[in-house]
């Protein structure tokens, strides 16, 4: 029996939205939407490739999540955070991954050569000059982590606080200097993990959470 039309665009029309949505993503965090610029949707669907309709399914995505200010009659502008917002972010995300490390199960031989596979593709964009793909290997390096544990509302809750962060973070990565450290980091986190230490763990999650603010403006 032959698929139906709409099991088959339906697919193929979600695929293209979480491309959008990745590229818009990718611009944000990486400083090229500067925060307030408004998004002229004709001009970003003709500049990624897009028509307007995944486009726009992208951008109501981001302003779900924080990333995006939709104001009716107007557009889309670019969110913009406060120090104070970003100081309140990390101390949420410190307590929230903190419970999730907590209760977490240990993970499996093949969690550990999934996280070792991800950081070594990390490493891999680290030292390249499009370095921009390393970003989602590091949210999902994290995340493969955090899900190991049972604790799904604070699960869901860290995830929309670290799309919340990721612009900082990505000011952070820019520098290649700073890529390396945070593979080397993921190293010894997943060193921890082997030895299932949850004490070395919480600390080595830590340590990398303090390197996060290295290079960082002061009052960020």
């Amino acid at each position: 029996m032959l698929p139906s039309v709409s099991s088959v665009i339906e697919p193929a029309r979600a695929k293209v939205m979480e491309q959008a949505l990745e590229r818009l993503r990718a611009l944000i965090v990486t400083g090229e939407l500067s925060p307030g610029e408004q998004i002229r949707q004709q001009e970003m669907a003709d500049q990624l490739g897009f028509s307007r309709v995944p486009l726009r399914e992208a951008l109501n995505v981001l302003a779900d999540q924080g990333l995006l200010l939709h104001r009716p009659h107007q557009g889309y502008f670019v969110a913009k955070r406060a120090p104070s917002e970003l100081a309140q972010i990390r101390r949420m995300l410190q307590l929230l991954e903190d419970e999730l490390l907590d209760s977490m199960e240990w993970p499996s031989p093949a969690d550990l050569k999934e996280l070792k596979k991800l950081n070594q593709e990390m490493r891999k964009h680290a030292a390249a000059a499009e370095w921009t793909p390393l970003m989602r290997k590091n949210r999902d390096f994290h995340f493969k982590i955090f899900s190991l544990s049972p604790h799904r509302v604070i699960l869901d809750e860290v995830h929309r606080l670290w799309v919340l962060g990721e612009p900082f973070i990505a000011l952070r990565m820019s520098s290649p200097e700073a890529r390396l450290r945070t593979v080397d980091e993921h190293d010894e986190i997943i060193r921890t993990l082997e030895k299932r230490d949850r004490k070395l763990l919480v600390s080595a999650m830590e340590k990398h959470r303090a390197s996060t603010s290295t290079g960082l403006p002061p009052e960020l």
